[in-house]
C-alpha cells in the first residue's frame, strides 16, 4: 500500500512539489519559533546560573535600572540573621559613551542595518568596592579572572574614574573593526574620561553590556544623590538559606522586593510558557493553511482518478482499502514535508548561529524534530481524510462513469 501510494504521488510531481512546499514552510516556522524560544530559555538559564545571591530592589521594580532606595535599607539587611554580606549598587542606563547616545545608536543601526548597534544600550553600575570585595559569588570579578584581562576594581579605585568593561563593549566602542579598546585605554562617558583597568567576558548578552565603576563615581556621573542605591546584592551564610533570607528581607522592609535567582528563573519560565502559547496560535494558523493545501491537492488528485478507484473496486477493493490508499498518500506527503521542514530548520539554525552572540544558541533538537514530523504527518492525514472519504464512498460504476467524462 505504501509503495503504491508513493508511486501515485510521483506521477504528479509538480502538484506534489507545490503541496510539499506549502506544508514544509509551516513546519519550518514551528521549529524555528520553538528553537528561538529554547535559545532564550537556555541563555537566561546560563546567565542566572552565574548569579547565586538575592537581589534586593525597590518594590515592583522590573530591574535594578528602574529601582531607587536609600542607604538605610543596607543597614537593615545586614542586621538580618543569616546574611553573610550585603553589597549596595547603583544602576542606570549609560549616558553618552564615546559621544554616542541611544539616539545616535538607533540612527547608526538603521543606516548600517546593524541590530547590535540598535539594541545594545550599555548600563552603568556603581559598586561599593569594599562591600563587594567580601562577596564569594560576584559575577564580574570571577569572569575577569577566568576569561578576561587586567584587574578588577579595588579600594584604590574609590572616587576615581576607573572602569571595568566587557570585551563586547571594548569592540563596540573601539577605534574601528579589529581595534577594540584595551586595558589602559580611555573611555569617555558623558564628559568624563575614564580609564579601563579590566576586561571581563561572561558570554551573556544580559551581563556583557555593563560598565562597572566605583559607586561614588557612578553617583556623580549619573547625577544621583549620595544616599541613593538601586539594589543590594545579598549573600547568605549557606546557599540553602536564600529562600529564608528573601522572606526575612521582605518582612523586615516591606517597601522592597527580594528576588532569588530561582524565583527569577521560575518567573521567566512562566512568561516563556505564555509566549509559547502565542507561538502555538500563530503556528496553528500556518498549519491550517497547510491543511487547506493538502485538501486541495488530494481533492484534485482523487477527482482525476475516479476511473482508477472504480476499477480497483470492481477488482475487489473495499471502501476501507480506497480510504487507506488516499490517506496513506496524504500521510506520505505530510511526512516528506516534515523531513524537508526539519532539514531547513536545522540548516537555518546552523547558519544563524554563525551571526548570533551573547549566549543565544539556536538548535533543532531530536524532540523538536519529532514534534515537527508528528505535526506534518497529522496535518497530512487530516488534510487527506475528506478526499479519501469522498473517493471511498462512490459506487464502482458511478466512479468509472464520472471519471470517463
Amino acid at each position: 500500500m505504501g509503495v503504491f501510494a508513493w508511486r501515485n504521488l510521483l506521477t504528479r510531481p509538480m502538484r506534489t512539489l507545490l503541496a510539499l512546499i506549502g506544508l514544509s514552510i509551516p513546519i519550518l516556522g514551528v521549529l524555528g519559533l520553538f528553537s528561538l524560544s529554547d535559545g532564550l530559555r537556555n541563555m537566561v538559564g546560563d546567565t542566572l546560573s552565574q548569579i547565586e545571591g538575592v537581589m534586593v530592589m525597590s518594590e515592583n521594580s522590573p530591574s535594578p535600572v528602574a529601582s531607587s532606595m536609600t542607604t538605610d535599607v543596607v543597614a537593615k539587611i545586614r542586621a538580618i540573621p543569616g546574611v553573610r554580606a550585603a553589597a549596595p549598587e547603583v544602576w542606570r542606563l549609560a549616558p553618552d559613551v564615546e559621544g554616542r547616545g541611544l539616539t545616535s545608536r538607533l540612527i547608526g543601526g538603521v543606516m548600517t542595518k546593524s541590530w547590535n548597534s540598535m539594541l545594545d544600550q550599555p548600563v552603568v553600575t556603581g559598586q561599593d568596592i569594599a562591600a563587594h570585595a567580601k562577596l564569594r559569588s560576584a559575577v564580574y570579578p570571577r569572569s575577569l579572572k577566568t576569561k578576561g584581562e587586567g584587574r578588577f576594581l579595588n579600594e584604590g579605585d574609590v572616587g576615581k574614574p576607573n572602569v571595568v568593561i566587557s570585551r563586547k563593549l571594548a569592540k563596540q566602542f573601539g577605534a574601528g573593526p579589529g581595534e577594540p579598546k584595551k586595558v589602559g585605554d580611555r573611555l569617555r562617558i558623558s564628559d568624563v574620561d575614564c580609564t579601563i583597568v579590566g576586561l571581563y567576558d561572561t558570554g551573556s548578552m544580559l551581563l556583557d553590556g555593563v560598565i562597572v565603576m566605583d559607586i561614588g563615581m557612578a553617583r556623580k556621573l549619573l547625577g544621583m544623590a549620595p544616599e541613593t542605591v538601586s539594589a543590594v546584592y545579598v549573600e547568605a551564610d549557606t546557599p540553602p538559606g536564600y529562600e529564608a533570607i528573601r522572606e526575612a528581607i521582605e518582612k523586615a522592609e516591606p517597601t522592597v522586593t527580594a528576588r532569588s535567582m530561582n524565583e527569577v528563573q521560575s518567573s521567566f519560565n512562566v512568561m516563556m510558557s505564555e509566549v509559547d502559547k502565542v507561538l502555538m496560535l500563530v503556528v496553528s494558523l500556518a498549519l491550517a493553511v497547510g491543511v487547506v493545501g493538502i485538501v486541495n491537492t488530494m481533492l484534485m488528485s482523487t477527482t482525476e482518478r475516479f476511473v482508477e478507484f472504480g476499477v480497483l473496486r470492481t477488482l475487489g477493493w473495499s471502501q476501507a482499502d480506497v480510504l487507506r490508499l488516499v490517506t496513506t498518500e496524504s500521510a506520505c506527503l505530510g511526512l516528506l514535508a516534515g523531513v524537508v521542514g526539519c532539514l531547513l530548520a536545522w540548516a537555518g539554525a546552523t547558519v544563524a548561529n554563525q551571526f548570533l552572540g551573547g549566549g543565544i544558541r539556536l538548535g533543532v533538537t531530536p524532540g523538536s524534530m519529532a514534534l515537527g514530523l508528528g505535526l506534518s504527518v497529522a496535518t497530512g492525514v487530516l488534510g487527506g481524510f475528506y478526499p479519501a472519504w469522498k473517493a471511498a464512498r462512490m459506487a464502482p460504476m458511478e466512479a468509472i462513469r464520472l471519471g470517463s467524462r
